[in-house]
């Protein structure tokens, strides 16, 4: 007796429309949740953060490509199974249920979430203050502050350059720590990649080369901007900007309670200045221009 031949299953691309929504909702939300707890991008470049062999970058990648298959797969889910939903619809229509009042709720739920993370309040707020706080308990050192935005992307020469730190004798220094530098031309993040290190580790070597200009006896706005401008202002503390421009905190305070702000030690400047709409640096102008106004 011959067995009966059964011919192959054709693919269910239904099916397989669904799973792939499945699998793409779950890497989405996967690398959502990654980059809802990773440093900051600045920390992040600096000091090469990675989970599982991935950069934020490459974190952030796929984000970006599992959230497009996920509508593009979700839009062919809702053709393949659209003669369902639409009898699903009707049933409920002639069930009395009220679409309209539905579509409206919906509709104005949204709205009500869109509008308190533009506003940034409760409960929106919640979530962004919770993501910043988590986002800066990486930083347990103020080594893993780079001394300005993008640093890592800057050559050897502009950034020695930026930082008050002789060409020759940074050269010297990293070839005695063993650190290779091709050219000096050459990114900090690049060089970082070919000696296996960070941008921040580069740093770390040469820091102790700087030689910063001295404090003016007296300052114009246009000077604290040329002194003062790209290096992180925003993200020091109104203690630590105080031993920088080599201040007493009382004096520091003073002036700026003069102006009209009231800031203690701990509070850092950034969140001091959106609190009086106001840029990071007017603080700074504040503190070193008596009568200062932004």
């Amino acid at each position: 007796m011959t067995k009966p031949v059964h011919s192959p299953k054709k693919t269910s691309y239904r099916a397989m429309t669904s799973l792939v929504t499945t699998w793409a909702f779950v890497v989405s939300t996967v690398t959502g949740v990654v980059l809802y707890i990773t440093p900051q991008g600045r920390i992040a470049n600096w000091v090469v953060w990675d989970l599982w062999s991935l950069t934020k970058e490459a974190w952030g990648e796929l984000h970006i490509i599992f959230s497009i298959v996920f509508v593009v797969v979700g839009v062919a889910h809702l053709i393949y199974n659209w003669k369902p939903f639409k009898n699903y619809m009707s049933e409920r229509a002639q069930g009395h249920i009220h679409v309209k009042r539905t579509v409206y709720g919906s509709l104005a739920i949204a709205a009500v979430f869109f509008g308190l993370s533009l506003g940034n309040l409760p409960p929106a707020s919640w979530v962004f203050d919770l993501e910043d706080t988590i986002k800066s308990s990486w930083i347990i050192s103020p080594d893993f502050e780079p001394p300005f935005g993008h640093a890592e992307d800057v050559p050897l020469s502009g950034f020695a350059k930026r930082q008050f730190i002789d060409l020759k004798a940074a050269k010297a220094a990293l070839a005695a720590a063993g650190i290779q530098v091709p050219d000096q031309r050459m990114k900090l993040k690049d060089i970082a990649a070919i000696n296996a290190i960070t941008p921040m580790d580069i740093y770390m070597v040469i820091r102790p080369l700087e030689q910063r200009p001295a404090m003016k006896a007296s300052y114009t706005p246009e000077d604290v901007d040329v002194q003062f401008g790209g290096t992180g202002v925003g993200r020091k503390t109104a203690g630590q900007m105080a031993d920088e421009l080599k201040m007493d905190f009382a004096a520091f305070q003073a002036r700026l309670n003069l102006a009209g702000i009231d800031i203690k030690a701990e509070n850092k400047l950034k969140s001091v200045a959106e609190a009086h709409d106001v840029e990071a640096l007017d603080l700074v102008k504040m503190a070193l221009i008596e009568g200062y106004k932004p």
